[in-house]
């Protein structure tokens, strides 16, 4: 059996792709990263385009905002001519995974080469997306449309994608249940929890920190539960606690920032390397993810592969992983008082994980589910 994948962006997909090539399932991975970039093994079977992702990020770090086109249409840019190329170029497989919004022409590509097609879900989809963050962009005064890359030319274009899927790849029991009320049919949904690179998130040996740490990590925006957090750090009024926040800060978050009138410090760090996220988890007392909307989050196995636990809401994903008070907690989303106690919680009964999820069951459990599909 070859299982293909294709993706501008290594996102989730490339680590569990490097997992099949161990075991020799792998067909080829697509990749609109650079070679070098991707640092992968010279015996793994890559086909790179990244011309138009190092024009992309070339313009992002060098051209002042006012002198290149708006963020939306240049990834939209990159991810179709990614798109285009992949769906000339596709080589014979048994199934080629792609990602929404990205795989028109990867899948038309694989009707003609006999491919089965699977639609790899980071998240769910993004009309529920919408409906989620609307009201919450319009809290703080804010147009989602005027942030969006969500039009009407998109959806028709995920509408045809979906038309051309044979099977769907859901990153958790969240996403599999809304694509079913999308109208997927739940025999057609492949339920794969994501891993974490133990190579680098692994726990060093020493107990919780002595004093309360809390960890955020990600891009902190609306979508995050940014509100719900900072609700929970005043009602819990603890000057003696700390929160790090590891990622880059959205503007939009600037309102619910503004507006914090907590006793626990906020430190912000931007965006860190792997390496210096998984030795700030490991310093850390608990991780906190109370996003509104989160397919899964790549952030939970790293954490908790740290030794860390983690508290999500239950609109996250990786949820799934999570066993309330042992290795983490699962509180109501937007529930902010929930959110306080269990932070209280974590500090009276500090504990660190020893359970680890890598890439290996998730890359047995995707080749038994192609197996199937395949008799």
């Amino acid at each position: 059996m070859k299982i293909s994948f294709a993706a501008t962006n290594p996102c989730h997909v490339y680590p569990i792709a490097l997992e099949l090539a161990q075991q020799n399932a792998l067909g080829c991975y697509y990749s609109g990263y650079p070679a070098w970039k991707l640092k992968a093994p010279h015996t793994l079977p890559l086909r790179t385009h990244s011309f138009r992702t190092n024009v992309v990020y070339g313009m992002l770090k060098f051209l002042p905002e006012r002198f290149r086109p708006g963020s939306r249409q240049l990834f939209l840019w990159q991810d179709r001519g990614f798109d285009q190329w992949t769906g000339a170029h596709l080589q014979a497989c048994d199934f080629i995974h792609g990602l929404p919004g990205q795989c028109l022409h990867t899948f038309r590509g694989a009707k003609k080469v006999g491919a089965r097609t699977v639609l790899n879900h980071a998240t769910g989809p993004v009309r529920e997306w919408v409906q989620v963050m609307e009201p919450e962009f319009r809290r703080v005064g804010l147009n989602l449309e005027d942030v969006s890359p969500y039009d009407a030319d998109y959806f028709a274009r995920e509408d045809e994608e979906y038309a051309l899927a044979e099977w769907h790849g859901a990153a958790s029991s969240v996403v599999r249940e809304q694509l079913v009320r999308a109208g997927i049919p739940a025999g057609r949904i492949w339920q794969i929890p994501y891993g974490a690179d133990g190579a680098v998130f692994h726990p060093r040996g020493a107990g919780a920190p002595e004093n309360f740490r809390i960890a955020f990590a990600g891009l902190l925006g609306l979508r995050k539960g940014l509100k719900t957090l900072l609700d929970a750090l005043e009602l819990v009024g603890r000057p003696e606690w700390r929160i790090d926040f590891y990622g880059g800060v959205a503007s939009e978050s600037q309102h619910d920032l503004a507006a914090y009138k907590g006793k626990t410090p906020l430190e912000f760090h931007d965006a860190v390397s792997q390496e210096r996220l998984a030795e700030a988890f490991r310093g850390s007392s608990v991780l906190v993810l109370p996003s509104l909307e989160e397919g899964f989050g790549l952030v939970v196995p790293q954490a908790l592969n740290c030794g860390l636990p983690a508290i999500v809401s239950n609109r996250v994903g990786g949820k799934d992983l999570v066993r309330h008070r042992i290795n983490g907690s699962i509180v109501p989303v937007q529930n902010a008082a929930a959110l306080a106690e269990e932070l209280v919680w974590w500090e009276a009964n500090p504990r660190r994980v020893t359970e680890t999820f890598g890439w290996t069951e998730p890359a047995r459990q995707l080749i038994a589910h192609s197996t199937s599909a395949l008799l």
